[in-house]
């Protein structure tokens, strides 16, 4: 009797014992980060002799860590996501910086010149409003492309951080395994602990899936299915790396039975700070860059356009006003030759560059493809076109290959480093450095061409009442249009004839027959030259009235025409013309054209667009980490009133288990006593 109570007694005290140690343990690490609560459960012995075998565990439910983990990802993806477009937002809402405001002032300064057109200083305004607004342009462009930058460097860092995170988890885990798994081995709650608080600042980098081992591992995969770590401690690394940018960098991960072979890794769906770093630069910075970049491109390929077809303050056929410069395109890491690719906007083709990034592939026999890439490097269905090389270097631009090709550039293949490999492919990125490559080139009061090259008078003596209309100049190169450089136009002045019958002759200085109109529309006489057959002279007129038999007019080079602002007024209504291109690919009927306002409320609208939705995505996302937090705290975290209350209970426990053993003692005692 005595020796059951004694047994009894003595297993009472080491249990009470037992759940003491694991209650004070959990008060003591209260603050401890990472901590799990722990409890302490025992069997009843057999036979009813006492407690049995007792087993310390932690208080987890993988399902409420599991979604602690997602949560924690949503919310670090949000906020990186949102630090960087505030950067963003804060930049292109100062309206120091808005280049809505400069074109406007741009135009409102021309319209100023074209009021006197031979005033210098006049047009010295317009040249100064010119470099004022290139100013914010290669500002805007400096400041973005030196926040790419610095989202390359801090994903370096990240990285290494991440690195450290899963070379840790990979440790831990084979410490783990070290224990073995059974009822003489005990896990060891506090190397479990560091797993999971580990695994917790994973997710913080990126978005993670785990599976549980049999040998008790820890199983770490992305999003995508890519392992992470593996089974008996092995691990791939991540690494940070431009292809073929190399100042853009990618996540590649890093295999572990060879560090020679790197996978790509999607930016779509990471989540984390990675994640969201990355959608950051292919959503919001990138896009933005392009769009600046191609707002740019279309006001001053408009412009120099427009500059090209009049005549400037000394009496000369206009020039370009700005520089876009020339881009090269990346070739990729894997390729085998060694030929070079480089663009530049292709003259008056500015308005047909749409705001995308380009992959060019060259494949045999002598094949040149190019494709519109989406904002996460994909093909855009649609949007292939393919050319035939026929030797090297060669151009291609809309002159030899049909309207439209090439998306508004001039691209060269140069083949002087070396040839071409099968299959080598580049990216043209152009736009992301057009806003800062913008340069005015011609910045004198007289490289503003406000006049019309070309000018018609009516003979006095003419016994009919037609007169010149409007004069519609179209390409004043000297190359492919009558006009010759410095200015002129060849044959001027030209002889226009009525001849009855609605019809006209067009001879030149020489008298020599040009060409005869057909039958015409009386009353208002459009594209004479064209209907002539002289449409390649580069301008056109029309005729209103009624001429008379005989009737003869004049086309001639303006020259002295210093006060006509004809081309001005043209150049002035730019403003408002549809200058830019809205999408890659669209249907024929589509509206796919827009002004320069329009395309840079466009450009903000869409930033604050971003940016406030990424705000209401962050504050839903931390409400759900609180939720997720509070419910993992209910079962894993450590509450002082609760322990409280256990101690208390575990000291009577153990004072009670103790008493039975004074008990059994006594009896004892009185045994021994009736024997003597």
């Amino acid at each position: 009797m005595a020796d059951n109570l004694l047994t009894i007694g003595t297993s009472g005290v080491l249990a009470s014992n037992g759940l003491l140690n694991t209650t004070s343990n959990n008060i003591s690490n209260l603050n401890t980060k990472g901590y799990t609560r722990q409890n302490t459960e025992y069997d009843s012995s057999i036979l009813g002799l006492g407690v049995g075998r007792g087993t310390t565990d932690r208080m987890v439910n993988d399902f409420a860590m599991r979604q602690l983990r997602r949560d924690t990802s949503a919310v670090e993806y949000n906020k990186q996501f949102l630090a960087e477009a505030n950067r963003v937002d804060s930049l292109f809402s100062n309206t120091a910086n808005s280049i809505s405001t400069g074109i406007t002032d741009l135009f409102k300064q021309v319209q100023t010149a074209n009021n006197d057109p031979s005033n210098t200083s006049s047009r010295q305004l317009v040249m100064g409003s010119s470099q004022t607004l290139i100013n914010k342009f290669n500002t805007l462009s400096s400041l973005v492309l030196e926040q790419r930058t610095f989202v390359s460097q801090q994903l370096d860092t990240f990285v290494v951080e991440t690195n450290n995170i899963v070379n840790s988890i990979a440790t831990l885990n084979k410490e783990i395994m070290a224990y073995g798994i059974g009822q003489s081995t005990p896990a060891p709650l506090d190397l479990l602990d560091k797993r999971d608080e580990a695994l917790r600042e994973l997710s913080e980098m990126i978005e993670i899936h785990t599976l549980d081992a049999e040998n008790g591992e820890k199983l770490v995969f992305l999003n995508s299915g890519q392992a992470l770590v593996m089974e008996h401690g092995r691990f791939n690394m991540l690494a940070a790396s431009g292809d073929p940018d190399p100042e853009r960098k990618v996540l590649e991960m890093q295999l572990d039975y060879n560090s020679n072979i790197l996978q790509d890794v999607e930016s779509a769906g990471l989540g984390g700070k990675i994640g969201g770093l990355l959608e950051f630069r292919s959503q919001m910075l990138e896009p933005t860059q392009n769009r600046l970049g191609q707002l740019a491109v279309a006001l001053g390929d408009a412009i120099n356009t427009q500059n090209r077809l009049g005549m400037d303050g000394n009496g000369q056929l206009g020039k370009d006003i700005y520089s876009m410069g020339t881009f090269g395109a990346y070739p990729m890491r894997g390729n085998a030759g060694a030929g070079r690719i480089t663009a530049v906007v292709e003259s008056g083709q500015g308005g047909s560059i749409p705001p995308n990034e380009f992959l060019l592939t060259f494949s045999a026999p002598n094949q040149f493809k190019m494709e519109v890439l989406d904002n996460e490097g994909k093909v855009v269905t649609g949007s292939a076109i393919t050319q035939t090389v026929t030797g090297y270097p060669m151009t291609f631009n809309t002159g030899n290959v049909g309207g439209g090709f090439l998306y508004g550039y001039e691209v060269t293949l140069d083949d002087t480093a070396g040839a071409f490999g099968d299959g080598d492919q580049f990216v043209l990125k152009p736009l992301s450095i057009a806003a800062q490559s913008l340069t005015l080139i011609n910045d004198r009061p007289e490289d503003l061409a406000l006049a019309s090259p070309v000018r018609g008078e009516f003979t006095i003596n003419n016994q009919g009442n037609a007169r010149f209309g409007d004069f519609k100049v179209t390409d004043t190169d000297p190359l492919t249009s009558a006009f010759t450089s410095p200015g002129g136009i060849t044959g001027a002045p030209l002889s226009v004839t009525y001849i009855g019958g609605n019809q006209f002759e067009i001879r030149n200085s020489s008298n020599t027959l040009l060409g005869t109109t057909a039958a015409m529309t009386g009353g208002s006489y459009a594209n004479v030259m064209a209907s002539a057959g002289l449409a390649n002279y580069g301008f056109d007129f029309t005729l209103t009235g009624v001429p008379k038999a005989g009737d003869t007019f004049s086309v001639a080079y303006n020259s002295g025409g210093f006060k006509d602002n004809r081309n001005g007024l043209i150049m002035a209504n730019l403003q408002s013309a549809d200058l830019m291109r809205k999408n890659a690919v669209s249907v024929a009927t589509a509206d796919n054209k827009m002004s320069l306002n329009e395309g840079y409320g466009n450009m903000i609208g869409f930033i604050g667009e971003r940016t406030s939705a990424i705000k209401l995505a962050t504050e839903s996302s931390k409400s759900l980490l609180q939720q997720s937090e509070a419910w993992y705290e209910s079962i894993s975290g450590v509450n002082l009133d609760e322990e409280a209350a256990n101690l208390i209970r575990f000291q009577q426990s153990y004072a009670a288990a103790a008493k039975i053993i004074s008990a059994s003692q006594t009896i004892f005692d009185t045994l021994l006593a009736a024997a003597r």
